[in-house]
């Protein structure tokens, strides 16, 4: 039996059975194609759900970000009878730097880590004054950590901003920082994907094995 995944690439992981495995299920169940393809239904669809759940713990243990909005962005296609194969579809950008753990002083600026193990490292500028990171809440109401570019003005928007916030205003452009996207995270074959691959085969196993006694208790 094969635990089949595309790459992460496309943000896809698809859980599927090859041809020996399938034999074998139908012969445990004596021939009954129908019972076959119920227990491959179910037992697909529940690893699939437990898959999405160790996927999301992995990542909160791995990096530093909540686990809620990785389960949000792993959505299940379920297998159906006629199709035994799951996906999950991981989507979302780069997440903002602020989603990650941050610290921030109006003396130090901003600190963040993305790994959760790793160290809290001061973000700044590897050229120029290196300008701290720093929070910032725009006019939408939408707070984030951003940083100055240096040798980047505001042209079009200058005089407003000097109008608004006085002529020795620094109008440098200000960038909001990124970083990891979540399927980038979860695909991680070193941190999360790569190293959960093996539990979710061996729970395929099981939920396979579960569900053809479920057909057999039955008869």
């Amino acid at each position: 039996m094969s635990l089949i995944h595309s790459s992460h690439d496309d943000g896809l992981l698809r859980f599927e059975l090859d041809e020996v495995a399938l034999q074998a299920i139908d012969k445990a169940l004596g021939g009954v194609r129908k019972d076959t393809r119920k227990v491959l239904k179910a037992a697909v669809n529940n690893t699939a759900k437990q898959a999405r759940s160790k996927l999301a713990d992995k990542t909160k243990e791995t990096y530093a970000v909540k686990k809620g909005p990785v389960t949000k962005a792993m959505d299940i296609k379920k297998a159906t009878t006629s199709n035994h194969t799951a996906t999950i579809n991981v989507t979302g950008e780069q997440l903002e730097l602020k989603d990650y753990k941050t610290r921030s002083s109006p003396q130090a600026g901003v600190a963040a880590k993305v790994l959760l193990k790793g160290q809290m490292k001061a973000i700044q500028s590897t050229r120029g004054h290196k300008a701290k990171a720093f929070l910032v809440t725009f006019s939408s109401g939408h707070t984030t950590i951003a940083q100055r570019q240096e040798g980047q003005t505001y042209k079009r928007d200058a005089a407003k901003r000097k109008s608004k916030y006085g002529p020795h205003a620094d109008i440098t452009r200000i960038k909001k920082l990124l970083s990891n996207s979540i399927p980038k995270m979860v695909g991680s074959q070193e941190n999360v994907y790569g190293v959960v691959e093996p539990e979710i085969y061996r729970r395929l196993m099981e939920n396979i094995q579960k569900e053809i006694q479920k057909v057999l208790d039955k008869r």
